[in-house]
């Protein structure tokens, strides 16, 4: 049943006024952008449609990310997204798909400076000059030349933050946001690390450090209207030993205040590809949602005039209006969220909580953007693929559709062909859908993924769908059953490595570990460090129990997610779990594991040996069914040992185009 939204959630759903905006809710689409972008800048038909599938879901704003303002960037060979290009009519265009559903539109403004690599690199390489920052450097992180800006400079990089908002406002954006976190520029000039001058831009005086921005600020605010909202985004704590903590970041919020209308509070270190950086920037799943919650309470205490946002692994409505109510913030922004499940929104005001589809924090979205230009979702096919899925393909012909497995793929596969019209089948050999991922269940890190696979369940109870569970299926049961489509989702089996002493009664494999880790005693050796070794170990840590790693290659097997590798990373450094690189298992006896170094042979003692070398795709069992049914598609893990973005995304385009060109 539904429940009492405005009475479950009165702060998170009231609506409120910033200057001359009204915002329908305190549910804010963080600056994300959309990869796709055409020249001059501008956002294309694709990316338009990935701002208005949000819209449409229900957020107060949505928000394109890391628009340059500085004149002297624009080239092809940098950052492309641009404002203050005349022709840019597409950015008009976004605002007005975003405004007709209800939202605020936003862009977010940004000066690189000598700021992160992409778009300082493309900036060196196009122009073949220094880097500018508030003071000489031989480097950045990138290891490029930094000359310090001159006060003739710095002004005209403020007049650009005046010109870029005012061409954003006759564009048809109601506000701006400016990038002042993640090693864009003015994190530089807050730094007290980095910013040494002598000046009034500079120095030991918080007023000086946090001047440039302040001014760009007060530009905006001169040449758009008090009543144009400007918000800045800034690093609450810089995280990492040698950055700026709390205290600082109080410092700057209170030079901030009163000038900015909304300060936004992430975190982050310079470096935002260093791992202890980067997994608490875009908060990984190994820490708890609202992780950041506790830096924007410290900053509210600072600040007077200016409401504060936060981010940080948000997608619990009830955790959100928790923070709200105790004053934690005035504002939550989603970005990965929303790309999961852009109707959290109007799922929270129609009290309907418990359909949200939430983000588990993968890293699949940044990883497929940095990789391959699409913010794909591990769990929602649709994203970013709005046009697809907006305009009407053929009428669907109805089909008798057997999908054998009830994994990952066999749950979508089956719910999305029910959705479409079609009499469904679906079958799984043992007493529960989930597949093999279900022996991490009990992950702590991993709730949101077995939330979403409960969520799947209660979707497959109220289609029509004939779920046979206890049901294997063979060639035979499947001609049987005459269907006109067959969508074969079986899965895969744990990858034996052939290491002599695998057999021997204390060396188990991942995922009877998984599923029960007391079988693990005294030290323990885990042989893999691809993610199902290195989650282990972390889950393992957490249960108060010690492991280290074995790995054959020279790094982390990421398993294509590089994004979530760091976040593996960082949590392997805070964990202190030791991982052996170019290190090959030779022989596992009672008393532990004989191997290869890099250095020559080494025996690591151990008393439980694990064994995570992937999965062994069922692919020729998957093949015996082709010719059962006229259309027959293999989907998820029995095609390729892959990942849920592949099983997710594999199973929803065969079951999506079932019956409309067959």
């Amino acid at each position: 049943m539904p429940v009492d939204a405005f009475k479950e959630f009165p702060h998170l759903l009231a609506p409120f006024r910033v200057g001359d905006v009204v915002y329908r809710n305190h549910m804010f689409c963080a600056p994300t952008g959309h990869t796709d972008d055409i020249a001059p800048g501008q956002p294309s038909t694709d990316g338009l449609m990935s701002f208005e599938r949000i819209a449409i879901g229900g957020a107060a704003t949505v928000a394109e990310g890391e628009v340059i303002i500085d004149h002297t960037e624009f080239s092809k060979d940098k950052w492309p997204r641009d404002i203050v290009n005349r022709q840019n009519y597409n950015y008009a265009r976004m605002a007005d798909v975003v405004k007709r559903h209800g939202a605020v539109p936003t862009m977010e403004l940004c000066f690189t400076g000598s700021g992160p690599s992409k778009p300082s690199i493309g900036i060196y390489k196009a122009t073949g000059r220094p880097l500018e920052g508030p003071c000489d450097m031989e480097k950045n992180q990138d290891g490029l030349p930094v000359k310090a800006m001159t006060e003739e400079r710095i002004l005209e990089v403020i007049r650009d933050f005046g010109i870029g908002a005012m061409a954003a406002k006759q564009a048809g954006f109601p506000m701006v946001s400016i990038h002042a976190a993640h090693s864009r520029a003015f994190q530089h000039w807050f730094s007290p690390q980095e910013n040494r001058r002598t000046d009034k831009w500079g120095g030991d005086s918080a007023e000086n450090r946090c001047r440039f921005a302040v001014m760009a600020i007060d530009e905006i605010h001169r040449v758009c209207g008090r009543g144009f909202p400007v918000e800045i985004r800034i690093s609450g704590t810089e995280i990492v030993p040698d950055g700026y903590g709390i205290d600082e970041g109080c410092r700057i919020a209170e030079q901030l205040d009163g000038h900015a209308d909304i300060i936004s509070v992430s975190v982050s270190a310079m470096d935002t590809m260093h791992p202890e950086s980067f997994s608490r920037t875009h908060l990984s799943m190994f820490y708890e949602p609202g992780h950041h919650a506790d830096v924007s309470a410290e900053i509210k205490k600072h600040v007077k005039k200016s409401l504060v946002g936060i981010a940080g692994g948000f997608s619990d409505p009830y955790l959100m209006e928790k923070v709200l109510a105790e004053g934690k913030a005035d504002i939550i922004n989603m970005a990965r969220q929303l790309n999961c499940d852009p109707d959290l929104p109007n799922k929270v005001r129609a009290g309907r909580p418990e359909d949200i589809r939430r983000c588990m924090r993968c890293l699949t979205c940044f990883s497929q953007t940095v990789s391959h230009g699409d913010m794909l979702c591990a769990l929602n096919p649709e994203a970013q693929r709005n046009r697809e899925v907006y305009y009407s393909l053929p009428k669907a012909a109805k089909r008798r559709t057997l999908v054998i497995g009830g994994g990952i793929a066999g749950m979508e596969a089956a719910v999305t062909a029910a959705e479409n019209g079609h009499e469904v089948i679906l079958c799984e050999k043992s007493g529960e859908l989930g597949g093999t991922i279900l022996c991490e269940r009990d992950v702590s890190f991993k709730e949101a993924l077995h939330g979403y696979i409960e969520q799947q369940k209660r979707k497959i109870a109220r289609l029509p769908i004939d779920l046979r569970l206890n049901t294997p299926v063979t060639h035979e049961y499947a001609a049987a059953l005459k269907p006109d489509a067959v969508i074969c989702a079986i899965g895969s089996d744990v990858a034996k490595p052939p290491i002599p002493g695998l057999e021997l009664p204390h060396v188990h494999s991942a995922v009877e570990v998984f599923n029960d880790p007391s079988l693990t005693r005294g030290k323990v050796l885990i042989l893999g460090a691809g993610l199902a070794g290195t989650e282990l170990s972390i889950h393992l840590a957490l249960l108060g129990k010690k492991s280290e790693i074995v790995e054959m290659g020279f790094m982390l097997n990421d398993g294509g997610n590089s994004c979530h590798g760091r976040a593996v990373l960082d949590m392997l450094i805070q964990h202190e779990i030791p991982v052996h690189y170019r290190t090959k298992a030779l022989e596992i006896t009672a008393e532990g594991v004989r191997c290869q170094g890099p250095e020559g042979e080494v025996f690591y003692p151990a008393d439980t040996v694990v064994y995570a070398a992937g999965m062994k795709a069922r692919t020729e069992e998957a093949l015996s069914f082709y010719d059962v049914a006229p259309i027959f598609h293999i989907v998820g893990d029995c095609k390729q040992s892959s990942t849920i973005l592949n099983a997710t995304g594999t199973a929803f385009t065969a079951a999506k185009y079932l019956g409309r060109y067959d």
